[in-house]
């Protein structure tokens, strides 16, 4: 009786897996959440990314825009992004073509490093290749660290209005127009069609033989262990001659097709690009930070500041970012919205001092509070064994001109 209720148990278990799989739906984002929180506060701050144009077609051109900093407050025992990293696009596949990056300028082909408390303002080019919705993310990879990603802006791809083929025309340096799209498919296929003809042969070969796996070891038992030697007979060495011979041949005929083929060939380049850095705009404004707490219950971040106001004209502090997420002040209605941008409190901040006169040094408390906190698992910064906080504050003068700097420091938690 338990027997056949475990069968049954087993029976339903295998049953509801594959409904699962059947109803499983399609990736939707990059797993940007399950990041650490300190990690996404403390390496890289993304401002003003900008998708556009949101609805394309097959074949049409797509721009993404955007500025970051590099965190002087990047964990210690993470590797640096002033060794090497490399600027990329994260979409669900080859969704699209990467046509043209740069950085402050200077393209992008190959990997940079960029030293920390720096602006760099990059773009990148792409062209729409399949048909979809995808969430579009701006990404820094950086060697021995992984990933630093952006958040995602929705875009949809139709298909173009003809129906035809993707096509994707270039020109060689020899001066020969290929469409990358088919370009030395046939090759492809007839190289795997003959290593799984090889593939094939050797395994039914060896399947025919009686021996093979577990009649193997039954006959190792019958014979005896000192006679298991047996069970190999002068053919199968033989023939696992010619198979290997013939593979040593098919590699090196390989080889000499292919430089026959293709005589001209540039090797992959993996020197560094130089990338020349631009300062941050403080805009003559010194902050200090007093102290930091997270608020568990409210959700919020409090920050206790000492500001000194040394430009000519009078500030307002009218953002906070952090981790991607935006805290805008609503009483400066200067930070711009792009379309289809995520992650945005636009009530966000409150600020104690409105307005910071020239020359004034003030004590200023920032609270940045918003469900987004806990919707995108930034309260894990409280379990982190190095409990600090990092992040941007955008301010402007009177003109409506925009500054910033970054702030960061310890964090203590506030569980009442």
């Amino acid at each position: 009786m338990k027997r056949l209720i475990a069968r049954k148990t087993g029976l339903t278990a295998l049953l509801a897996g594959l409904v699962m799989v059947l109803l499983a739906g399609d990736v939707m984002a990059h797993g940007e959440r399950a990041q650490l929180a300190s990690m996404r506060m403390r390496t890289v701050h993304w401002f003003d990314t900008k998708v556009e144009p949101l609805n394309v077609k097959v074949g049409d051109i797509v721009t993404v825009t955007g500025k970051l900093v590099t965190s002087e407050w990047w964990p210690k025992h993470m590797p640096s992004i002033e060794e090497t990293v490399y600027l990329n696009i994260g979409v669900p596949g080859p969704t699209f073509l990467r046509l043209h990056s740069e950085v402050n300028g200077v393209p992008m082909m190959r990997s940079t490093a960029f030293p920390l408390g720096k602006v760099y303002e990059y773009k990148t080019v792409l062209r729409a290749r399949i048909a979809g919705r995808y969430h579009v993310h701006p990404i820094l990879n950086v060697k021995d660290a992984g990933s630093l990603v952006d958040k995602g802006t929705w875009l949809e791809v139709a298909e173009a209005d003809d129906g035809a083929p993707f096509v994707n025309e270039i020109t060689t340096l020899t001066g020969e127009t290929i469409n990358l799209e088919t370009y030395g498919l046939d090759g492809v296929f007839t190289w795997h069609l003959i290593w799984i003809a090889m593939g094939v042969a050797y395994l039914l070969y060896w399947l025919i033989r009686k021996e093979l796996f577990i009649p193997r070891f039954i006959r190792i038992r019958h014979l005896g262990s000192d006679r298991a030697n047996e069970l190999m007979t002068k053919k199968d060495f033989v023939v696992s001659s010619l198979f290997f011979t013939v593979s040593l041949a098919l590699i090196l005929g390989g080889y000499l097709w292919a430089e026959h083929k293709y005589p001209i060939t540039i090797p992959l380049q993996t020197g560094l690009v130089e990338v020349e850095p631009i300062d941050i705009p403080t805009g003559g404004l010194e902050v200090e930070v007093d102290h930091a707490t997270y608020d568990l219950a409210g959700r919020s971040l409090s920050m206790q500041l000492q500001l000194t106001n040394n430009s000519a004209g009078p500030l307002r502090i009218g953002e906070f970012l952090t981790a991607n997420i935006r805290f805008l002040n609503p009483d400066v209605n200067e930070g711009e919205i792009y379309e289809g941008e995520e992650m945005v409190s636009k009530d966000g901040l409150t600020v104690s001092v409105d307005t910071i006169q020239p020359g004034q040094t003030v004590d200023v408390e920032l609270v940045a509070s918003d469900a987004l906190w806990e919707q995108y698992r930034m309260t894990g910064l409280i379990h982190d064994p190095d409990s600090r906080f990092a992040g941007m504050i955008f301010y402007y003068d009177e003109n409506g001109e925009r500054f910033f700097q970054e702030v960061g420091g310890a964090v203590l938690p506030n569980f009442f």
